[in-house]
């Protein structure tokens, strides 16, 4: 399963009118940048079109009790935007997958999980840190930082290596070499520009019915097996599988933990 808390570069108001009083509360003007369009409506209209539903999106937490990760996504088209046919697809407006930070994928193995050095059998906060070339809210967003607190102890983001190297965070030089259509579609500088102009929180907890989460939690990504994340085995033998958020916090870097 994936717990999943993210901004979503959506409508505000989430295309709420006088005929569809929903709105972003209840997910019908939602966009990500999978731009999918199996959606039954797509910024508050019925869908009738088959389009997909495209914006910029940042994934700040992607997780299980064994994987973590955490993703910015961007578009071509900033805000909102209706796509068709090619420009809904992989190679187009939008970078389906994004830039990752996954400490497991990246090698370290016993960083977070199960009674690991973040152990996800007690609770712990986590902490995403967006900075800027200029260290103003105004400037350029050129890294993004992970970093956890779990009882009185704070832990800084497992370092991987890296070119000549180490990092521990999300930057440049890292997307450059690991996410091209990520760096294509703007990079960290268009995934700044959208949280400055503003995103709508979301929380979900889903199953993979296509892939069973392997990206996340399999194979180089996790410890799971591949058949593991079969939905319909989860929900035989895990039918409680929940996922707890609480005490959000936004505000400048240091004040929120």
């Amino acid at each position: 399963m994936n717990g999943a808390l993210y901004l979503s570069a959506m409508e505000m108001d989430g295309g709420r009118s006088k005929l569809n009083p929903a709105g972003a509360t209840y997910g019908t003007g939602y966009c990500d940048a999978q731009c999918f369009n199996t959606s039954a409506f797509i910024n508050g209209v019925a869908n009738v079109n088959e389009l997909g539903a495209c914006c910029n999106e940042m994934d700040i937490w992607e997780t299980n009790s064994v994987a973590t990760s955490y993703t910015p996504h961007t578009c071509s088209k900033p805000g909102f935007y209706e796509c068709s046919g090619a420009e809904c697809d992989l190679s187009g407006v939008c970078d389906k997958y994004g830039c990752s930070f996954n400490p497991y994928a990246l090698g370290k193995h016993n960083f977070f999980g199960l009674y690991d050095k973040v152990n996800t059998q007690k609770p712990f906060t986590v902490v995403t840190q967006f900075l800027t070339d200029d260290g103003t809210t105004s400037g350029t967003l050129q890294e993004i930082r992970r970093l956890y607190k779990q009882g009185s102890k704070v832990i800084q983001n497992v370092a991987v290596n890296f070119q000549d190297g180490t990092l521990n965070s999300l930057t440049d030089a890292y997307c450059d070499a690991t996410a091209n259509l990520f760096t294509e579609r703007g990079g960290l500088a268009e995934m700044g520009s959208a949280l400055e102009t503003g995103m709508v929180l979301a929380m979900s907890i889903w199953n993979d019915a296509g892939g069973y989460m392997n990206w996340l939690d399999a194979g180089k990504s996790g410890p799971c097996g591949p058949k593991e994340g079969m939905p319909s085995r989860i929900e035989k033998d895990n039918p409680g599988t929940h996922v707890v958020f609480s005490n959000i916090q936004w505000g400048d870097i240091g004040s929120t933990y």
